[in-house]
């Protein structure tokens, strides 16, 4: 089995149109997937070898776990 990779940027109006590419691409790979970060579901995540983030994503996930 190849490895799978799962993109969390955290896609705010403004971003969401500049990874728009990124989001196609990642269509077109094996093993890769793509999904706004405020979109996340543990079950995606965990399903995935590896994860891939930006800060903004990390700071988003961290508020919503910090009180659990």
């Amino acid at each position: 089995r190849e490895a799978s990779v799962i993109l969390l940027p955290l896609m705010g109006e403004e971003l969401a149109a500049s990874l728009k590419n990124v989001e196609l691409a990642s269509r077109n790979i094996a093993g890769v997937s793509m999904m706004n970060a405020s979109d996340a579901e543990v079950y995606e995540i965990l399903r995935h070898d590896y994860l891939i983030m930006d800060r903004n994503a990390l700071d988003l996930l961290q508020g919503i776990l910090e009180p659990l």
